[in-house]
C-alpha cells in the first residue's frame, strides 16, 4: 500500500519458473490473484512464457488491462538444465548443441511476434521493450538490436 500512497504501481516481470504449478496452479497466476491490480501489473516477458509452457499471445489477453508493458524477447531451442548458464546464473556450462536454447533478434526466433504485438495492443499496452539477453550468431549487441528494431517496423509496424 506504500506504493499507491506515492502514486506508484509494482510490475512483476516473469521467467519461466513463475510457471511452476502449485496444487494445480502456475505461481504466476496464484500472485496476480492474491495481489490485486491496483497493486500489481503484470510485465510479461514473452519468452519466459513461452518457455514455461504457455503461449503468449494467449497469456498476454488473460492479463489484458493489467499489462502496460510487454517484453519482446525471441530465441531458438528448447529449455535445458542449463540455460541459466546464459545468463549467468548456472556454474555448470555443458555445451547442449542439439536444441540448444539461444537468445536471438526479434523476429528471427521461434515467437509469433505480430500476434504478441496484436494481443498486446487489444489488451491496453503502452510500452513494448524488446530484450535480448546475449547477442548470437556472431553478431554483436547493437547489431541484435538494430534487428529487432528493423523487424518491427517493416514487419509488425509496417
Amino acid at each position: 500500500t506504500r506504493l499507491k500512497e506515492e502514486g506508484m504501481i509494482l510490475q512483476y516481470h516473469n521467467h519461466d519458473f513463475a510457471f511452476v504449478k502449485v496444487d494445480g496452479e502456475y505461481g504466476l497466476d496464484i500472485l496476480y490473484r492474491e495481489i490485486g491490480p491496483e497493486l500489481l501489473q503484470t510485465q510479461l516477458d514473452t519468452c519466459w512464457v513461452n518457455v514455461g509452457g504457455e503461449n503468449p499471445s494467449d497469456y498476454i489477453r488473460k492479463y489484458a488491462g493489467r499489462i502496460p508493458t510487454v517484453h519482446l524477447k525471441d530465441f531458438v531451442g528448447r529449455k535445458s538444465e542449463n540455460m541459466y548458464a546464459l545468463i549467468g546464473l548456472d556454474e555448470d556450462k555443458k555445451k547442449d548443441t542439439e536444441g540448444k536454447f539461444e537468445f536471438r533478434p526479434v523476429g528471427k526466433g521461434v515467437q509469433n511476434i505480430p500476434s504478441i504485438v496484436e494481443a498486446a495492443i487489444e489488451g491496453g499496452a503502452e510500452w513494448f521493450i524488446v530484450e535480448q539477453d546475449q547477442p548470437c550468431c556472431g553478431w554483436t549487441p547493437l547489431e541484435c538490436a538494430a534487428m529487432s528494431v528493423q523487424y518491427l517496423k517493416e514487419e509488425v509496424f509496417a
